[in-house]
């Protein structure tokens, strides 16, 4: 009569007190009451205990590989019990590499704090205070800070302060909403000579800084200057502007402009004194261009 086999869970019997080695040599009691060095506010931080607990699990995990790989070497195992054991092996190994990626995460959080922290702490410099009993001479030499204003600043369309246009510079070229033109239509002796139909009634006193402003203020007004005059100025201003003109077909009009040099175009068209006809359809006071005033036409 042959022998009878024994069962799979009988034969294999691992060591159960391998998968609870805890550094306090202890665990949870069994009536539920926790240790109470688990209290303290030393073990309180919780990236530290799950930092901790998944070092535990990498441990019991590992024990359980090496046990079910040693199991495989048995001669008389059934091909079931064989898959089992392969399959326990993938499942073990998929678990510690997911322990120890979320390691790697509590220690990058660990570091990401640190240097949030490190870069917001706050520099403080003394305050100087200025002896009110300081006779005159002592401040003769002291000056206020120049302020600077740059055109590529984007800030409120009307400033109070007098910015210099630099006509010899390549202007605003960069990518942004605001730019900056003083009209020198508004100085002109044509606009002082045309009495009191003119438009505008009265001299800029803000610089240009929105390219759609700068677009109606010279197609719009200044009909005391021919047509060719109007467009020669909005050219130059526009090739002054290059930058928040590209802004505004590009964001405002929401033109897709696969070729740069559309913009060159459209200023060397404006600068020769004609209108370009796809500005017209992107802009109202272009469309209506040239306008009149007081009935006649200029």
């Amino acid at each position: 009569m042959s022998r009878q086999r024994q069962s799979f869970v009988q034969r294999f019997v691992p060591d159960i007190t391998r998968i609870f080695e805890f550094p306090n040599s202890g665990m949870t009691s069994v009536n539920g009451s926790l240790d109470p060095r688990s209290l303290s506010y030393e073990s309180s931080n919780l990236n530290e205990i799950t930092r901790r607990q998944m070092n535990e699990d990498i441990s019991a995990y590992r024990y359980d590989l090496d046990f079910c790989r040693n199991q495989l070497a048995s001669a008389d195992l059934t091909p079931q019990e064989v898959r089992t054991l392969q399959i326990r092996v993938l499942d073990c190994g998929h678990n510690i590499r997911s322990c120890q990626h979320r390691i790697q995460q509590l220690d990058a959080q660990v570091r990401n704090a640190a240097a949030a922290a490190a870069s917001a702490t706050p520099t403080f410099k003394p305050q100087q205070y200025r002896n009110s009993t300081v006779t005159p001479a002592s401040t003769a030499g002291v000056k206020r800070p120049r302020i600077v204003k740059t055109l590529d600043s984007d800030d409120d369309e009307h400033g109070d302060t007098e910015t210099v246009m630099d006509l010899t510079s390549s202007g605003t070229t960069n990518f942004q909403r605001l730019g900056f033109w003083k009209c020198r239509l508004c100085t002109s002796q044509k606009f002082l000579d045309a009495g009191a139909n003119r438009v505008p009634s009265a001299p800029c006193k803000w610089p240009l800084k929105d390219v759609s402003k700068m677009i109606n203020h010279f197609l719009d007004m200044h009909t005391e200057h021919s047509p060719s005059e109007r467009c020669e100025e909005l050219g130059t201003a526009l090739a002054f502007n290059r930058g928040p003109f590209e802004y505004w077909l590009v964001r405002t009009r929401a033109q897709d402009l696969e070729d740069r040099g559309i913009i060159d175009e459209f200023i060397n068209t404006l600068q020769s004194g004609c209108m370009p006809d796809a500005l017209r359809g992107l802009s109202r006071a272009a469309g209506a261009f040239p306008n009149t005033i007081s009935g006649f036409k200029r």
